[in-house]
C-alpha cells in the first residue's frame, strides 16, 4: 500500500495490550477491552481520500466502545461507515444488540454510546465521514442506533461493492484522484444510506450551494465555464445561484477563479515540468492562455508558476 498510511498491530510482549489500547483510545477514539491471548494479530491500517478517512480492521475477541466528549480523541464531529466482510460483529445501542455478519453495511453515530462486540476475529472496512460535509449538502439526520443498510437495495449493493474496490486498491492515484474518490464516497453514501433516493429532491441552500461547487470541480478545465452554464448544471436561475453566494459572503465566480487557482496549485506541486509544461496547466484548469493564468497566480501567490513549482513543498 503507497498511500499515506498508519498502522498498527496487537504484537505479542508485555507491553503489546498497553500499546494497541493506547493507540486506539488516542487515534481512533475508541475504549478497547479485549484477551490478550485471542486478541492478537489483530490490525488496523488506516489512510485517507480527501476528507473521508479508510480503516482495514482485522479484530479478534474485543470490545470497542466511542470515549466521550471529554477526551481530545472524540469522534463527534464523524459518523463511521462501516463494512463487515468477514466473521460477525455484535452492537449494542439503546438496549439492543445487533449482529452483523459479513456483506452487512451500517451507518453508527460516536455522540451516542454504543458497543461493538467481536466474539472471534472480523474484518471490517471503516469510512469515517464528517458531518460538516453531510451538512454542506443539506444532511442533517443522525441516529442514535445504528443506520442499517437494505441488503436487498442495488444501490446499497454497488456502494459496498465501490468501497471494497476502493479499499483494495495497492497503489496511490494522483492526490486529484484520491479527493474525487472521497468525494464519491460521500455521494454514495448520501444516496444509498442516508437520504435514499431523495437527493434529486432537495433543493435546500446548503445543499444547491454544494452541487454548484461539485459542477465546478468536474468542469474546471472548461474555458467557457461561467454563472450561466453552472446555474444550467444545477438547474436553478443565475440569480438565484448568485444570490445565495453572495449570502455566504463570496461571489460566485470569484469563487471559481479562485478554485482554479487552487488547482492549478496542486498540479504544480504535484507534477514536474517533464509531466505538464506551464502551458498545460493552465489548460487543465481552464485558463486560455498561459499569460493570463500567470498573471493572475501571481497575484494570488505572490510567485510566478514556474518558481512556485521550482519551490515546490518549501513554498
Amino acid at each position: 500500500m503507497h498511500f499515506d498510511t498508519h498502522e498498527i498491530t496487537f504484537a505479542t510482549g508485555l507491553s503489546a495490550g498497553e500499546r494497541w489500547s493506547h493507540i486506539m483510545l488516542n487515534s481512533h477514539g475508541l475504549k478497547c477491552a479485549f484477551d490478550p491471548r485471542q486478541s492478537i494479530d489483530s490490525t488496523v491500517k488506516s489512510w485517507t481520500l480527501g476528507a473521508v478517512g479508510v480503516s482495514l480492521a482485522d479484530l479478534a475477541t474485543q470490545t470497542l466502545s466511542p470515549v466521550g466528549e471529554e477526551l481530545p480523541s472524540w469522534q463527534g464531529g464523524w459518523l463511521f461507515v462501516k463494512l463487515v466482510t468477514e466473521g460477525h460483529v455484535h452492537v449494542k445501542s439503546r438496549g439492543l444488540v445487533e449482529r452483523f455478519d459479513a456483506g452487512s453495511m451500517f451507518i453508527i453515530d460516536p455522540v451516542y454510546p454504543f458497543v461493538e462486540v467481536f466474539p472471534e476475529r472480523a474484518r471490517m472496512t471503516v469510512l469515517r465521514v464528517p458531518k460538516a460535509r453531510l451538512r454542506e449538502r443539506g444532511v442533517h439526520r443522525s441516529s442514535a442506533g445504528p443506520l442499517v443498510g437494505d441488503a436487498l437495495s442495488p444501490d446499497v449493493r454497488a456502494t459496498c461493492d465501490l468501497i471494497q474496490c476502493i479499499a483494495r486498491q495497492s497503489t496511490a492515484p494522483s492526490v486529484i484522484a484520491q479527493n474525487m474518490m472521497g468525494e464519491q464516497l460521500l455521494e454514495l453514501i448520501e444516496f444509498a444510506m442516508i437520504d435514499p433516493g431523495a437527493r434529486s429532491k432537495r433543493r435546500c441552500p446548503e445543499a444547491l450551494i454544494h452541487q454548484a461547487k461539485r459542477y465546478i470541480e468536474s468542469h474546471l478545465g472548461e474555458a467557457g465555464l461561467d454563472v450561466a452554464s453552472i446555474a444550467s448544471g444545477v438547474h436553478v436561475s443565475s440569480q438565484h445561484l448568485q444570490r445565495l453566494f453572495r449570502v455566504k459572503g463570496m461571489s460566485l465566480m470569484r469563487y471559481l477563479w479562485q478554485t482554479r487557482l487552487e488547482r492549478a496549485a496542486l498540479l504544480l506541486r504535484t507534477r514536474g515540468a517533464h509531466d505538464s509544461s506551464i502551458q498545460e496547466v493552465a489548460w487543465q484548469c481552464g485558463f486560455t492562455t498561459a499569460a493570463h493564468f500567470s498573471r493572475l497566480f501571481k497575484r494570488q501567490y505572490g510567485v510566478s508558476p514556474s518558481d512556485f513549482r521550482f519551490l515546490g513543498n518549501h513554498f
